[in-house]
This record gives C-alpha cells, structure tokens and sequence, in this order.
C-alpha cells in the first residue's frame, strides 16, 4: 500500500531521501521554500539566456565522491551531463606565495553549474518550490502542514503518513518544538558558520597560475576562478569565501561593504590589482556548515513517523549530506513496510 510522506527542504539531504521512497512506490512531496532544488548547491545565474549559461557557483565549490551509494548516484548524473570532474590546479596560497595543494580526490562540480546536481535528483520528483512549510502538527497519527506560498496565500494540506526534515538546524526548532520536542533539543545544540561569498567579475583576466587556493592566515579562505570549471560560459569569474570568524565578526555588514573588503583582500593575497571590477556581489549565508555536527548518520522515531537529514547530523561534506537522507529514506522504508505488515 502506498503511503504518503512529506519532506521538508529539497537540498542534497531532503533529494537523496525523497528518491529512496519514490523508488519504491510510495508518493512523496517535497516542500522547498527557495526558488529551485539544491540548498547550499545553488548557481547564482546572471544570464540564462546564453548558452552556456552565465553565472556563480556561490555556495558550495565542489564536492567528492567515496561511498558505493553516492558514487553511484554521481556516475548516472555524469552520464547525463549533470555532473563532471574539474581538472582545476588547487594550491595553498600566503599572500602571493603558492604551494602544491596534496590532494589525489577528484573534485566534482555540476555542470553548466553547481545547481545542476540538484536539478537532476529532483528529476521526476513531486517538489513544490517557493513553498515555506510555516506549521507541522500530527492529528490522529497523520501529518498536516501549514503552507505559505509565493504569492502571499496559506494553505493547509493533510494526510502524510510521515514526515522527514531537511532543512539547517536552526529552522528545525521553531518548526518540531511543539509537536515534537527531542528533534527540536537535539537541533538545539547545534551551531552554524555564517559565511560570506563574494561573486567577482573582474574587468581584466587575474594573471595567476592556478584555479582555486585555500588562503591562509586571511580574512579569506578560499578563492576559485569560477569560470575555469567545466561547462562554463567565457570570461574571468571569482568567487571569494570568507573564513568562518570573519564571517561572524562582520555578519551584520552591509553586503556592499563586505563585496569591497574582501575584493582588497584579494588583490593583496594574489598580487593582483583589481581596479574598477565589472560586478562584485557579496551574499551572506546565515547557516553555512555546521560546527559541531551531533555525529549521527540521521535522526528518526519509528513511533512518530518522523525524521530529519542534513549535515548538522552527520559532517559538513556533500557527500555527508546525501549519506544522511540515503539513511534516512531506508529507514523509513522499513518502517513503512513494518506498518503495512501490522
């Protein structure tokens, strides 16, 4: 028999445990409050009109791949185009002077942008975007949940036989703090990086021997040609990503200011006067990766049908992300079909 699951939040997490239970029959809705699947894999486009596309990978840079399940999953994107290997030259950089990054991993990133990968695991999916879920209560042992669409409307909509959440701690307490109290305490306890990310078009090419840098000693973290991965549109594109402390100590910048001190700051590590940039676009993420993960592959009470994924349960990697909604999705199959025996 089929039963009905609500998910909540369509990044890596809330995808990998939608297409667990999609596959095996039963009928799924995703809820995601931003304009298109993914979370913190999103692509900033400038101009979709153009082919490739132009535009900023502005959240996550890469990602790698180990574990037999998410290997899988990203050989059938690859295979669709969705995903491909960025051969990019990685150093660490000091103030001008680089050395070789140790790393034989092979970076992945989407393809024509990081959304891409996103955009592919909801493929096939029921996903409902622009669509905030604002309220979660159980009556007679199903899930109803209070919408707020784009357009300003509330719906209510009923039925879910479980519910998983797949969204930064910090939105899970206000959420499951009344109808269920040890998700929300467990969600608690966890604290996010803020993270500042610069988008920058230079007017002229930045005349460096490689594509990205871990930065050290710097208000800076990481810097990436952006427009050197594959699949790309022409040109030259940065993205600058702050270090998580100085995040924190300027998060309440102005967005135009913070564009401003970092692009100084990278034409001081690199050795490169940016003068008079095309575009410099900063944007803040309040709940970047999580500090203090709790340490567990998810969260999941079979008595209440209800559950949560994401990297504040499990590590801050991609691959970490997919792993917690994997788990989560099979767990409650078991469930599931646990029920349907009884």
């Amino acid at each position: 028999m089929t039963k009905r699951v609500a998910i909540v939040g369509a990044g890596v997490s809330g995808l990998a445990c939608a297409r667990e239970l999609a596959h095996q029959g039963h009928e799924v809705v995703v809820f995601e409050k931003s304009r298109g699947p993914g979370g913190r894999m999103p692509t900033r486009w400038l101009n979709r009109d153009v082919s490739p596309p132009l535009g900023f990978d502005h959240g996550t840079q890469y990602f790698q791949a180990s574990t037999p399940a998410f290997v899988h999953l990203i050989e059938q994107a690859q295979s669709a185009g969705a995903v491909a290997p960025w051969a990019g030259l990685v150093v660490n950089l000091a103030y001008g002077v680089s050395s070789p990054h140790a790393s034989n991993t092979t970076r992945l990133v989407g393809t024509p942008g990081m959304a891409s990968l996103g955009r592919f695991m909801a493929h096939g999916l029921d996903v409902r975007l622009q669509c905030r879920v604002a309220g979660v209560a159980r009556i007679d042992g199903q899930y109803q949940l209070t919408l707020h669409l784009a357009d300003g409307t509330v719906r209510v909509e009923s039925g879910f036989d479980a519910v998983a959440c797949a969204i930064p701690a910090e939105q899970v307490v206000p959420l499951f703090e009344a109808v269920h109290p040890p998700l929300a305490s467990l969600a608690a306890g966890i604290q996010s990086n803020v993270t500042w990310s610069v988008m920058l078009t230079p007017r002229e090419v930045v005349k460096v021997d490689f594509d990205g840098a871990f930065v050290v000693d710097s208000p800076l973290g990481w810097i990436c040609r952006d427009s050197s991965k594959p699949g790309r549109a022409m040109g030259d594109r940065w993205m600058l990503q702050a270090t998580a402390d100085w995040s924190r100590q300027h998060q309440d910048y102005a967005p135009e200011e913070v564009g401003k001190m970092l692009m100084d700051v990278f034409s001081n590590v690199t050795g490169q006067l940016v003068e008079e940039p095309l575009s410099v676009t900063a944007h803040r993420w309040l709940y970047s990766l999580p500090s203090n993960p709790v340490g567990v592959p998810c969260y999941f009470s079979e008595e209440h049908m209800l559950g949560a994924c994401g990297d504040w349960l499990t590590g801050a990697r991609v691959e970490d992300a997919f792993l917690s909604g994997h788990t989560l999705g099979n767990q409650l199959l078991n469930a599931l079909d646990t029920t349907l025996i009884q």
